[in-house]
């Protein structure tokens, strides 16, 4: 597992460059920030949509054909979801990286994710 900053680097090339991702999990409301991802695909990767966006993604069909890449939409919010993603973490030490706000700012925090401009979870705390 890898976790990388697309202010800092470009994601799919450092993808590709470790030999490209056999899954990426797109969880940004952004059409543009899932497109930029598909070149950071291996043989065979499948980027599976989680984030909820409506603007477009951008593809061409070599992109997907000649490495044989799959984008799948995937629903997620029930509990059976919440419940295996919780184990995986648990087993694999997958660690949130979150964005937090006392709750004194939490309309500030709002926008921050309506915006879009949130790189990661908003989570309020109590202090």
């Amino acid at each position: 597992e890898r976790y990388l900053d697309a202010e800092t680097t470009d994601p799919a090339k450092a993808l590709a460059s470790l030999g490209g991702a056999a899954v990426i999990l797109a969880t940004a409301p952004s059409g543009k920030a899932m497109s930029d991802m598909i070149d950071g695909l291996g043989v065979g990767g499948k980027l599976i949509v989680l984030g909820a966006s409506t603007d477009p993604m951008t593809v061409t069909p070599l992109q997907l054909i000649g490495a044989r890449r799959t984008i799948q939409g995937w629903p997620s919010g029930t509990a059976r979801d919440s419940e295996d993603a919780l184990s995986f973490c648990a087993l694999t030490g997958i660690r949130p990286i979150v964005e937090a706000f006392p709750l004194e700012q939490a309309a500030a925090a709002y926008d921050r994710m309506l915006s879009g401009k949130a790189r990661c979870r908003v989570v309020l705390t109590m202090e």
